[in-house]
């Protein structure tokens, strides 16, 4: 149990440290309706996980309001969308595009593969780290169209 509130402590800082930190004044928009539209993706992601009986939280920080974990999907995955989102290369070229997802796309699913091996944060009952990184990599898909159409309006 004190492993679980480390890592979930550890989490909290690390995430807001670097968005205090690392997103620029003239992204903040972006990155706000970044964070919100990706708790909303995973919000429903997690709840599907849930009811379908694909992955457990024994660790919640909220056991009896919820079985859903609060900080990994209103927190963790949110603050790695909106790097996702600010660090969107510019240029045409398709290999930074496949780079750029391959990058965030593998360090969520390892961050989540490290999180559910050595705490009893998430518990994989028929899920596994391949069905999270093609879940994941849909989800970025999703995140990055929405954003990108949402700015068209804010221009």
């Amino acid at each position: 149990m004190i492993k679980e509130i480390l890592i979930l402590i550890f989490s909290w800082f690390i995430s807001i440290f670097l968005m205090l930190k690392y997103i620029p004044k003239e992204s903040k928009r972006t990155a706000q309706i970044t964070f919100l539209f990706v708790s909303t993706i995973t919000w429903i992601y997690e709840y599907i996980q849930l009811i379908t009986g694909l992955v457990e939280f024994p660790f919640r920080e909220f056991n009896v309001a919820t079985k859903m974990s609060f900080s990994l999907y209103y927190l963790v995955y949110p603050t790695f969308g909106v790097f996702f989102i600010i660090l969107y290369p510019i240029e045409k070229e398709k290999r930074r595009f496949c780079i750029h997802y391959f990058v965030f796309v593998m360090a969520i699913s390892t961050y989540s593969f490290f999180v559910e091996k050595y705490s009893s944060l998430i518990y994989y009952k028929k899920w596994n780290w391949f069905a999270s990184f093609f879940s994941n990599l849909f989800i970025l898909y999703i995140v990055k169209k929405f954003v990108y159409w949402f700015k068209k309006g804010l221009v």
